[in-house]
């Protein structure tokens, strides 16, 4: 993560202005492509950007893992590279236009998620409370979300600090995919709203599990009770909030 300290004036009613620092965090637009056919462009920060590719593609049900061949990194684009022609437009614009439809291919293709990992309501409140004990840059800047992958017994595997949520959310997914870990043995964890198309993703690459600090909106509820997607809210202090398929959730 990139981070900058610059001069600023601080104004305060009760002690005045005075000169000081603060740190900020840098951003890049980047290009994602698909055998050199622009998927999107998306604002992240300027770090594990393969891994944010793979996330993306892969979670969105662009492609499967099984399909890549290449990742060919550049400035400010990534581009994969498959075995076979993949029709990427036609697969965007649908999942963009029909979330439903998206959920119903996602179920058809993969079917309900249905694991046997069980994870303790003490387990994940201490994971997700890691996203800000263990975040330094979010502790210096307060400008970044986080996303972690835990194992059932809350392992850390991977935290992830980007500028958006949807981004540190498909870094981890990707770097997970990359490094052939077993996704439907643990669960996520992330700092800010759980969205629709963050369940989707989940169910795309099979985590059981994804809890958040903060709230989650109603499509997310839908997509979570169809896929079979355990969706936890409001996991800090001494409780949780299950909106989804609470039978993974033990003492």
């Amino acid at each position: 993560m990139e981070i900058t300290e610059i001069p600023v004036k601080r104004f305060d009613i009760k002690k005045g202005e005075e000169l000081t620092k603060e740190w900020v965090v840098s951003e890049e637009k980047y290009q994602i492509s698909v055998n050199g056919t622009e998927v999107a462009v998306v604002s992240a920060s300027p770090f594990m950007i393969r891994e944010l590719a793979v996330g993306y593609l892969v979670g969105g049900g662009f492609l499967q893992m099984e399909d890549i061949k290449d990742i060919e990194p550049g400035a400010n684009t990534v581009n994969i590279v498959t075995g076979k022609p993949v029709d990427v437009l036609v697969k965007h614009i649908r999942s963009s236009d029909c979330a439903s439809q998206w959920i119903s291919e996602t179920i058809a293709k993969e079917g309900i998620i249905k694991g046997s990992v069980r994870v303790s309501v003490h387990v994940i409140l201490k994971a997700v409370s890691r996203l800000q004990s263990d975040t330094e840059t979010w502790k210096r800047t307060h400008a970044v979300h986080s996303a972690a992958l835990f194992s059932s017994d809350g392992t850390l595997i991977e935290l992830v600090e980007d500028i958006s949520r949807h981004n540190a959310f498909e870094k981890v997914l990707g770097g997970a995919l990359l490094n052939k870990y077993d996704l439907s043995s643990g669960f996520v964890a992330l700092s800010g709203r759980i969205t629709q198309d963050m369940v989707i993703k989940a169910g795309n690459v099979g985590v059981p599990i994804v809890a958040s600090r903060s709230t989650v909106i109603e499509p997310a509820v839908t997509a979570a009770s169809a896929l079979g997607v355990t969706l936890i809210g409001y996991a800090r202090g001494s409780h949780l909030v299950v909106f989804a398929h609470p039978e993974r959730i033990t003492w």
